[in-house]
């Protein structure tokens, strides 16, 4: 394959691989000194469990970028890499070449999206305040006057489902979750259905949360315990919702739900900065 259609091919499976939610990393050989195994402009994407597609030259040396890779995967930072071909078999060297190789590795995160299962208060003061922090939104509801363009401009996308109040089912919704997805449920009376099916979502969520009370939640979750619900995900759920902000308002719970959101996106112990 030429470098032209290896640029396509890496470059479209960089593009699938986002739209699917997966985040991924992009390593890309920007300087070459001396006798190395590929050009400048070669490019490998690395997945947080190490596979990988492209290549950027094999053996130690794409040992060791998958390696540092993963490592900016974890840190969601890039990093600038210089792997150096010893000829004396020096221990950080990674081929006997006899040159050396400036590799950039960019971590490429898909958009994350906000899902809220339900059109209430809550629900607006949430779709108003996602897109600040970089999140598109979509909407979930059996209200066909709650889910409205006008009531959600800016909403990606508005889902009707149909919850049957005799049988308490509801049905199946076409939510395309991803590992992207930042899930609330926040329904009039359907938060138990709903809850089931997400938490049955392969692959799972980012986030996961339930407004509601402690009570609320215990209850909801010994019926998902009776349907079978997998322990380690209903550990997952973060309800009641939201980080301990003494929220009230639908603006103020909304904003304590982004922070909870953002904490879990960039892997950190929400703490104050204050010294």
């Amino acid at each position: 394959m030429d470098s032209v259609g290896e640029f396509e091919l890496v470059t479209r499976t960089a593009l699938q691989a986002l739209e699917r939610g997966e985040t991924i990393a992009l390593a890309t050989v920007v300087q070459v000194r001396g006798s190395a195994p590929r050009h400048a402009g070669a490019r490998m994407l690395v997945w947080p469990d190490g596979h990988i597609a492209g290549t950027i030259g094999g053996a130690t040396l794409e040992e060791r970028v998958i390696q540092h890779a993963q490592e900016a995967l974890d840190n969601h930072r890039g990093r600038l890499e210089k792997y150096v071909f010893s000829t004396t078999g020096d221990s950080d060297s990674v081929g006997l070449c006899g040159g050396e190789v400036l590799v950039h590795i960019e971590v490429l995160e898909p958009d994350p999206v906000l899902v809220v299962i339900g059109a209430g208060h809550v629900a607006l003061a949430l779709a108003q305040a996602a897109p600040i922090a970089g999140m598109r939104v979509v909407i979930v509801d059996d209200r066909a006057e709650f889910l409205t363009p006008d009531r959600f401009p800016m909403a990606d996308r508005l889902i009707p489902v149909k919850y049957e109040r005799d049988t308490e089912q509801l049905d199946p919704m076409s939510l395309n979750l991803t590992p992207s997805s930042y899930v609330v449920v926040a329904t009039w009376g359907w938060d138990e259905p709903a809850l089931a099916q997400i938490l049955r979502a392969d692959p799972p969520p980012a986030y996961v949360s339930l407004i509601a009370s402690k009570t609320k939640w215990r209850v909801i979750q010994q019926m998902l315990v009776a349907q079978g619900i997998d322990a380690q995900r209903l550990d997952s759920v973060h309800a009641p919702a939201g980080l301990n902000l003494g929220a009230e308002t639908p603006g103020e719970i909304a904003i304590a739900i982004i922070a909870e959101m953002m904490a879990v996106r960039r892997k950190v112990n929400a703490a104050s900065m204050k010294l």
